[in-house]
């Protein structure tokens, strides 16, 4: 119907990676993304006129002109159910982390000693790759022979021989400018459509303890379309988003998994929140000689932070994380959030150098508030994610 509004409930985003589907203007492939809020800037360079014309009108240039393109999306965290499709909100993920996922099989186990398995075959794992086993996710922490690996944190139930081990969307850091596609469609057909091509995730924030488990994404993207202004030139089609039946993948509890840190064997049960960035400080090259879109983008060094706010207890694992913040010594750190498998998603950081906490009375039991702890890096190895 002419002359309508168009409803914010009325709106779709879908998301795919360009390096698996390469092929222009095709969104098929592309899943439905768990996106709650999606804003897009053009940030077009004004030109002026600068002659003396005897008057004090701005005159602005017309026509084409320089313009950086910026978005970013919030929304949920999902898991992953298993199989060959990658999770909707894996293209973030490989974005901002500028490396593509690997989906995991299943493994079988042979023997198991705490967090040292054997398996019964040659499997060709990585280190930093996800296992699950029931309502627990573990990674990789080294591997010293084609069927033996050690885990971060071994499984609350002893693995014996023949228990099946399933494989994760796993994620790892890399040095490759992983952009992706995204679709922001509207209903009626007759509404602006848009179309962003050649994005990529500059910063990425996984806030933990709310409602759902978060995540938002800001980043650049190389071009931006619409169904309406011809911006794309003669022969351009503005693609068809995919037929989509149903709501797509269930956003995880906020508030449930578990937390490991490397200074006891007991879980961190006091956590109230926690929030991890991964900022990559990319350039976008926008200010070379004859070109008004961004041509491409320059990673910096990559940067990975954790805020952590705890409750004090006066037991070994608080005395410990205290000891090795005040002597600046790494700690490992994982968090899962979800507890069912097909709605699990973990973060795992070998190596954090936690700051001294500030100690906060505000509320009637004594809160430390660690912020802005470095995850230490050597080669793409100070953070990995796993998603089940």
């Amino acid at each position: 119907m002419a002359n309508e509004y168009i409803a914010t409930l009325s709106n779709r985003i879908f998301i795919q990676s360009e390096a698996d589907h390469p092929e222009a203007n095709n969104m098929q492939a592309a899943a439905l993304a768990p996106v709650t809020s999606f804003t897009v800037n053009s940030n077009r360079k004004r030109v002026y006129r600068r002659d003396k014309t005897g008057f004090r009108s701005e005159a602005p240039a017309t026509g084409q002109q320089r313009e950086l393109i910026e978005f970013q999306l919030d929304g949920y965290g999902t898991g992953w159910s298993g199989g060959t499709i990658k999770p909707a909100i894996a293209p973030i993920l490989e974005s901002g982390l500028c490396a593509s996922g690997t989906l995991g099989g299943s493994y079988a186990v042979q023997s198991s000693s705490g967090a040292s398995v054997t398996l019964q075959a040659d499997a060709n794992l990585t280190v930093g790759m996800g296992l699950a086993f029931g309502s627990e996710i573990r990674f990789i922490d080294s591997i010293s022979g084609p069927r033996d690996i050690t885990l971060n944190a071994p499984f609350s139930i002893q693995l014996t021989a023949g228990t099946p081990l399933d494989g994760c969307a796993s994620f790892a850091p890399g040095d490759t400018a992983n952009t992706m596609s995204i679709l922001d469609t509207w209903a009626p057909n007759q509404a602006v459509q848009r179309y962003l091509t050649g994005s990529i995730a500059n910063e990425i924030k996984i806030s933990i303890n709310n409602d759902f488990l978060e995540m938002s994404a800001k980043g650049f993207a190389r071009n931006l379309y619409d169904s309406v202004s011809g911006v794309g030139g003669v022969g351009f089609e503005f693609p068809t988003p995919p037929t989509v039946a149903g709501l797509g993948a269930t956003p995880i509890s906020g508030h449930l998994g578990q937390a490991l840190l490397g200074v006891s064997s007991a879980r961190l049960c006091t956590m109230t929140q926690a929030t991890v960035h991964i900022a990559n400080h990319i350039e976008p090259r926008t200010d070379e000689f004859g070109c008004f879109s961004t041509k491409g983008f320059v990673l910096g060094r990559r940067k990975v932070t954790v805020d952590l706010t705890v409750f004090e207890r006066n037991d070994e694992l608080s005395q410990a994380l205290y000891t090795k913040a005040v002597n600046n010594e790494p700690v490992s750190v994982m968090l899962q959030i979800g507890n069912q498998p097909g709605s699990m998603f973990a973060v795992y950081m070998p190596a954090v150098l936690f700051p001294v906490p500030a100690f906060s009375d505000a509320q009637s039991r004594l809160l430390w508030q660690f912020r802005s702890a470095i995850a230490m890096g050597l080669q793409n190895d100070e953070i990995f994610i796993a998603m089940r």
